[in-house]
């Protein structure tokens, strides 16, 4: 794939045609160096736009174009590139981003970077991740985050992702890199598994070491057989409370009953000691009596006397009668209060009995819950054993698979040696023309850490924490990739001007060496955005005719800040 032209449906917009054969320069020129004036600057001419537009054409998501295309309406992007010869144009609409017009072919975002992917990169089948999106910015780095890290120019991703990329277009085995993920996956769900286990209330206790699971699923056991035994034998009573009602008030009744026969019984008791009381004294025994102290009593007294015992004897006669009557009544009610208690006695029996043999709706049913309660506690806790032993048995197996896959690895980085060497010795090449004294490689080791990642790639400069070695470490591996990567029909490198911020101007000058040895009469394309000042710096370490033959015959489009016609788009816009 080759860049050919950028260009637009509004004629304000500086169109952009890239050579071929040779490095490819745009150049922001301030018109008023050290000027201080508003808006005249290198920032805003239209460099990293220029970006931009050919991520937007090239199938960038709506997502990171929404405020682009709210300030550029109506607006037409295109792009004309080749790819083995074969030529395409790209047509990209602000007021339809969602779609993207191929040779004509209207395509929506997921099918043309698919179409894309499989123009451009050789990517194996069901491997996750890889795509024309995640790729193509190793290519066009598309942030000023993306000049950090050589090994991160798309967007945030995993580690495993960065990995995976970077091994895919070094020309690593991707299946080995997508296994170790995979058995890592497995790995990270089974111990997720045994958190959530963890974190139950009725398993916390176990794994805290409190309890053992053998003993108390043999207690439960107990337990459930148990109950299960007692319902069986239980008969319900719908009408159980009904029951248990009367046979209460049976119970009162009785209680009250068996008082009365006791009252009744006591009244008989009284009425025999009265009947047993009855007075004896007669006429004769008070003459007896009064004849003794020597008193005699008349006739007239005998016949009063006679009266008198004759009126008494009425009354003690009457009397008697009528406490017999008395107890003969209560003897009558006695014998109806005993029989009734016999009665009342009988039917409390019989519903005590039936209460003994038989149990309440609902306490079944409690029962029946505690049962079922019971059961599924003792499942959770099979569960929890079954889990326990699957854990220990893959967590074994996985560790195992792991350390297996290493030893794999580390054989498969002899066996590909020789066909990494390429790469390896083309970037050390390059950082040895900036810095030949330094220790410098590309070094792919296997990662045999308890991660998802397989293998350690390193591209190394000494002491490349210094200002600007990161920069020149990022520009060797761009170009690595580019020229001697794997699995791709990529054939251009863009680089934005800020690759040569903080560069010392010496490691400029050899920057564009480089580009110029590399790039002039090649079948790969180098571009970039140069500001002036960094132009400038090197332009005195230059003669004129290396300055012409590395720059100036390089420079395809100036931009500058001296009026908006001047700018990319040609007018003034805010796309922040």
């Amino acid at each position: 794939m080759q860049l050919l032209k950028v260009y637009s449906n509004k004629s304000s917009f500086r169109t952009v045609e890239f050579n071929l054969n040779k490095p490819n320069f745009i150049v922001a020129i301030q018109k008023n160096p050290g000027s201080s004036e508003n808006g005249k600057t290198y920032n805003g001419v239209g460099k990293t736009l220029l970006v931009r537009i050919i991520h937007f054409c090239l199938g960038a998501s709506v997502e990171d174009y929404k405020v682009f295309c709210e300030k550029l309406k109506d607006w037409e992007f295109y792009i004309d590139f080749k790819i083995k010869n074969q030529l395409y144009t790209a047509k990209r609409k602000t007021n339809e981003p969602e779609k993207i017009i191929l040779n004509n072919e209207d395509l929506n975002l997921d099918k043309f970077n698919k179409k894309l992917a499989k123009l451009c990169f050789s990517i194996p089948e069901n491997i996750l991740f890889l795509s024309f999106r995640s790729l193509f910015p190793f290519f066009i780095r598309p942030k000023k985050e993306s000049y950090v890290d050589c090994q991160k120019p798309g967007k945030s991703v995993s580690e495993y992702q960065t990995m995976l990329y970077n091994s895919f277009l070094i020309g690593l085995d991707v299946h080995l890199a997508e296994k170790k993920y995979k058995l890592r996956q497995e790995q990270e769900r089974i111990r997720k598994l045994e958190k959530n286990f963890k974190e139950d209330s009725l398993l916390r206790e176990f794994f805290m070491g409190n309890r053992d699971v053998a003993l108390t699923l043999a207690d439960l056991d107990e337990k459930i057989k148990k109950i299960e035994m007692d319902l069986k034998k239980y008969q319900v009573a719908d009408n159980f409370y009904e029951i248990q009602k009367e046979a209460d008030l049976v119970e009162k009744s009785l209680f009250e009953i068996n008082n009365e026969i006791t009252i009744i019984k006591n009244n008989i008791d009284n009425l025999e000691k009265s009947l047993n009381l009855t007075p004896s004294k007669s006429n004769t025994n008070l003459e007896t009596l009064y004849s003794e102290v020597n008193l005699l009593f008349t006739d007239s007294v005998k016949k009063t006397l006679d009266e008198i015992n004759e009126f008494y004897n009425k009354l003690l006669s009457n009397r008697i009668r009528r406490l017999v009557e008395q107890k003969n009544q209560f003897q009558v009610l006695l014998t109806e209060k005993n029989n009734k208690s016999l009665l009342l006695r009988k039917r409390l029996d019989d519903l005590l009995k039936f209460l003994g043999e038989h149990q309440a709706l609902d306490l079944f049913i409690s029962l029946s819950q505690k049962v079922s309660d019971l059961k599924s506690e003792k499942d959770n806790l099979e569960k929890y054993q079954v889990l326990q032993s699957e854990y220990k048995s893959k967590d074994r197996q996985t560790g195992k698979e792991m350390i297996e896959l290493s030893e794999i690895t580390d054989n498969y980085l002899v066996e590909i040696d020789k066909a990494t060497k390429p790469i390896k010795n083309y970037f050390r090449k390059l950082v040895k023309s900036f810095y030949p004294n330094s220790i410098a490689g590309l070094t792919i080791k296997t990662n045999e850490g308890e991660n998802q990642l397989i293998f350690n790639i390193d591209p190394k400069i000494e002491s490349d924490a210094s200002d600007g070695i990161g920069n020149v470490k990022l520009f060797c591996y761009d170009l690595s990739i580019l020229n001697e990567g794997k699995n791709h029909n990529v054939e251009f490198l863009f680089h934005d001007s800020r690759l040569y911020d903080g560069v010392d101007e010496r490691q400029k000058i050899i920057m564009f060496k480089i580009i110029s040895e590399t790039f002039s009469n090649s079948s790969k394309q180098y571009i970039s955005t140069i500001n002036q000042n960094q132009l400038t710096e090197i332009k005195t370490s230059l003669s004129d005719s290396e300055y012409k033959n590395f720059i100036e015959n390089n420079i395809i489009l100036i931009l500058t800040d001296d009026a908006d016609v001047d700018k990319l788009l040609g007018i003034k816009v805010d796309l922040r």
